[in-house]
């Protein structure tokens, strides 16, 4: 093949191209190059990056521990355990009063089974007080496993708020208190009710000594002391029922106690509620349980 001139200098011009590419090619052509960067460094020196290099299950739990829906449902469970435990109360001190209005004696009481009162009932011809007894019964385990219940569901809560291992004694303390309400005997009743307050004092204890970051401390802390002291009084309950000196002073004591646990619940919630609404209203980042407990 001859080549012209015009054909000598295009070949001339390609080579010449070609030599100024190797030299500097274009900035799209460049090859791609990565700036090291420790990982580790990163996230240490940053903490607002820390997030992203985290499972995916931490950032469920921030979204989590926030949620004000759960805040008030943490709450309102409290509230509805408490009435429960009220009631249970008021319903205990109604059927003793009752039964010594009767003339039933002492120790009949304190076995407390279907056995011994069918026998003494039938024995003293009062069959209308075996009746009563069954309602009592009824009453007395329904409104006991309606309040422990609401504890569980309290202890799960505040276990998936928190992720504290430490929200399952409280889940414990109401598991306890149901089987104490399904025992047949008053021994095995007041075992089980001897370890669920037990519980309950613990979970007080954990909950004076958990620390908070939020304005107005005080508050909720008021609600943590009635709670602490409503949980000793029924520790000093159990003692008394384990020795078998169970008297209309113990009863009293009880209702009582579900009282300041009512209270708790209510001061609790109200406390939420303000300061929720001071932080819509535009005050400091921070205040209420929805962000820092």
């Amino acid at each position: 093949m001859i080549l012209d001139e015009a054909g000598i200098r295009q070949i001339a011009e390609d080579i010449e191209q070609a030599e100024e590419y190797e030299e500097s090619p274009p900035e799209s052509c460049m090859p791609l190059t990565i700036e090291s960067v420790p990982l580790s460094t990163e996230i240490d020196d940053n903490p607002e990056r820390k997030r992203p290099y985290l499972p995916s299950c931490y950032n469920v739990y921030d979204k989590i521990k926030g949620s004000i829906h759960l805040a008030f449902l943490s709450h309102l469970c409290f509230i509805l355990a408490s009435l429960f435990y009220l009631k249970l109360a008021l319903v205990t001190l109604n059927w003793y009063l009752y039964t010594k209005r009767r003339g039933v004696p002492q120790d009949i009481l304190d076995e407390d089974t279907e056995e011994v009162w069918t026998s003494w009932t039938s024995e003293n011809g009062a069959d209308y007080i075996f009746d009563k007894w069954e309602a009592y019964r009824l009453e007395y385990e329904l409104f006991y496993i309606m309040g422990a219940l609401f504890f569980v569901f309290v202890g799960l809560l505040d276990l998936i708020r928190y992720f504290d291992c430490l929200n399952m004694v409280l889940v414990l303390a109401g598991v306890a208190g149901m089987i104490s309400a399904l025992s047949k005997t008053y021994q095995a009743r007041t075992i089980w009710d001897f370890v669920s307050v037990h519980m309950f004092f613990i979970e007080a204890i954990n909950l004076l000594l958990r620390k908070h970051n939020y304005e107005g401390v005080a508050c909720f802390r008021i609600g943590d002391v009635c709670f602490l002291i409503g949980a000793l009084l029924d520790c000093i309950g159990s003692y008394v029922g384990i020795a078998e000196h169970e008297g209309l002073w113990v009863i009293q004591m009880d209702v009582f106690s579900c009282c300041l646990w009512l209270f708790s619940a209510l001061t609790d919630i109200t406390a939420e509620i303000y300061y929720l609404r001071k932080r819509v209203g535009g005050s400091s980042d921070g205040i209420g349980t929805v962000q820092c407990y």
